[in-house]
């Protein structure tokens, strides 16, 4: 695309999707009625990044060295592999190419990593004015094989929480940060708090692949629920768990993040990962086209 901040829209009903190619083929927002949940830095609008020094662009979270751009994006996990502790650039910064585009579906790929011989691609349909899904692929492009996650990551505003049902008894793990006060467990859900900036990173189970998100006034809530394929106790993860939280103490932002089973990946060989998310003012069965399920309203009672 000739311009990189050229951004393509989905719209039906209240939710519109808008998506930026030229920027690692992000979900650059998502709004329904009215209500922008997505977090975009507003430190970066309009750069365009020059991929050999990504670490001179300005940013409130020195200690990370590559850029928050904001909306939602496909990593490669796990990190360790990463170099000089960057998501690899031209996956993550570089212009994805338009491959096609219509009323209800945006299909991106990315160039090949140099550095890791990987190519994403990334399809966004909307299905109805309350859903859409994210199709993740990952393929290897190189000429040796390689241990390779999808790792999904929804850069949301706040104030927000996160609630999921983890396996009986797992452990809630802190990966980084302070996390006192903001993980708590009620019933058979574990709730995380993101509502004020304080850094903290967890990794959590999530055997039922449902997560369910508060976004906004616990008086108003917009609820943003996501599904994938569920995972068994012996599933491999590149980080040791399916989903982890990122809170934000620089920015006004949190972030929910998904991971794919762990695959060895041949030479030429693929991999996709698939989510499913529906978004809505609340969970009640009265006003919404799809009622929620009984899981959905236990994991939502548990949040406020």
């Amino acid at each position: 695309m000739a311009d990189i901040w050229e951004k393509v829209t989905l719209a039906t009903g209240d939710l519109t999707l808008t998506c930026l190619p030229g920027i690692g083929g992000r979900l650059w927002d998502v709004t329904h009625k009215g209500r922008s949940i997505l977090f975009q830095n507003p430190d970066l609008t309009g750069v365009t990044p020059d991929l050999g020094a990504l670490q001179d662009l300005p940013t409130r979270s020195p200690q990370f060295r590559f850029p928050l751009w904001g909306g939602e994006k496909t990593w490669i996990a796990p990190d360790r592999d990463w170099i000089d502790q960057s998501p690899y650039p031209i996956l993550d910064s570089g212009p994805y190419n338009l491959i096609s585009s219509d009323a209800r579906s945006v299909h991106m790929q990315s160039q090949v990593c140099d550095t890791s011989g990987l190519q994403i691609d990334r399809e966004i349909r909307l299905l109805s004015p309350e859903g859409w899904t994210i199709r993740h692929r990952v393929k290897n492009c190189g000429t040796s094989s390689r241990e390779t996650g999808i790792w999904s990551v929804l850069m949301l505003k706040h104030a927000g929480r996160i609630g999921l049902r983890p396996e009986t008894d797992s452990a809630i793990p802190t990966v980084f940060g302070d996390a006192t006060g903001r993980v708590r467990r009620l019933d058979d859900a574990v709730v995380f708090g993101c509502t004020a900036p304080q850094e903290f990173k967890c990794g959590a189970s999530n055997a039922s692949g449902l997560v369910v998100i508060g976004l906004g006034d616990d008086a108003d809530p917009t609820m943003l629920t996501c599904r994938s394929a569920p995972s068994g106790a012996e599933t491999r993860f590149a980080h040791g768990h399916g989903f982890e939280v990122f809170n934000s103490g620089d920015y006004p932002y949190f972030e929910a993040e998904w991971h794919s089973p762990v695959s060895i990946l041949e030479p030429g060989a693929s991999a996709s990962f698939e989510q499913h998310f529906a978004i809505r003012r609340d969970l009640s069965t009265e006003t919404t086209a799809a009622p929620p399920s009984s899981l959905e309203q236990e994991i939502a009672r548990c949040m406020y």
